[in-house]
């Protein structure tokens, strides 16, 4: 089985945080772990400015961590580089990437600061036969998956409407959904603003909106992410209604039928189906994808076009609130 080499440049939550702690295969939720894991790849090394980030990498992985991506490449030849540093670097440290000659990069969510900065990325990718991956992970987990298929076969009938919640702010995790929705519906057509709502941080903005996917509304609420998180769509069909809660770690289809005690009704059928969802592994189903595009050509869920697509709805909801109108 062919090998990349692959390091991460940044080690924050995602590059190699949020599961620190955890052994085995069971939770996979970080570009660092993921690299160990997939027979796929080989971890060389790391990057980071703080020195206890750069110690907390050696001593997990057994690898070096380097303050800076010059040092690192003095002393090794990568193949594959993930991008896990703040958005407003994404751009910055892609172009120093690229003069390296990687097959692939795969970048956190959003793509860039601004779409304007994504598209240069795109552009420069494509110039250089280099593989841009943007990291929103559901496009890539099987139970998502599974609920694009059900809406494409129409199983459950039309959409005809759809409402979700998110917190920590609309680019932070509400992006999550609206990209996880352009992935099951199609493109946004139309963006209003129910209410303005306040910022989280004191940057990331929260309004309630509502979203046109075509001819199909799907109205967000934004919640308070210090009274707990929630992130969660439901989609109501012809024929029942898709529950995706818990961010995505439980999926529920709900089908119709006729109520037997009262002639005439049609209700959900109580017995609901339960969609197979492997989100506690997610990163791994990217690196699985980017493999079996490196390697088959296989087609990528979340590339530069898509999360530039996203960005731009994000832009167009920031854009309306500074107005303070709809369009």
């Amino acid at each position: 089985m062919k090998q990349y080499k692959a390091i991460v440049v940044g080690l924050g939550k995602i590059g190699q945080g949020f599961d620190y702690e955890q052994s085995g295969d069971s939770v996979i939720t970080t570009h660092a772990s993921a690299y160990v894991l997939h027979p796929g790849y080989e971890l060389l090394a790391a990057v980071d400015p703080d020195l206890l980030q750069r110690k907390r990498f050696e001593d997990k992985f057994q690898r070096p961590a380097y303050p800076d991506l010059q040092s690192l490449m003095r002393q090794h030849s990568p193949e594959i580089f993930s991008i896990a540093v703040p958005a407003e670097q994404h751009s910055s440290v892609f172009m120093d990437i690229l003069r390296y000659m990687p097959v692939a990069v795969l970048c956190e969510k959003p793509i860039a600061a601004s779409a304007a900065d994504g598209r240069r990325m795109q552009s420069l990718a494509e110039d250089q036969k280099c593989a841009l991956v943007v990291n929103y992970m559901r496009r890539f987990e099987p139970g998502s998956i599974e609920i694009r298929r059900m809406i494409q076969n129409k199983e459950l009938g039309e959409i005809f409407k759809g409402h979700g919640w998110y917190s920590k702010g609309l680019i932070n995790n509400g992006s999550h959904f609206i990209d996880l929705l352009r992935f099951w519906l199609g493109e946004v057509t139309r963006v209003e603003i129910m209410n303005k709502g306040r910022q989280w941080d004191g940057l990331d903005p929260e309004p309630d909106i509502c979203l046109y996917f075509h001819n199909i509304p799907v109205y967000f609420l934004a919640g308070r992410e210090e009274c707990f998180s929630v992130g969660e769509i439901n989609l109501f069909c012809e024929g029942g209604m898709i529950r995706y809660t818990n961010f995505g770690n439980l999926i529920e289809v709900y089908r119709t039928y006729q109520n037997p005690f009262l002639k005439g009704y049609t209700v959900l059928n109580p017995d609901k189906e339960i969609v197979y969802t492997n989100l506690k592994r997610y990163q791994l189903h990217v690196l699985e994808s980017l493999y079996k595009h490196l390697t088959a050509d296989d087609k990528l869920n979340s590339d530069g076009e898509s999360a530039i697509g996203t960005l731009e709805v994000i832009e167009r909801v920031c854009s309306q609130l500074k107005r303070g109108n709809d369009e």
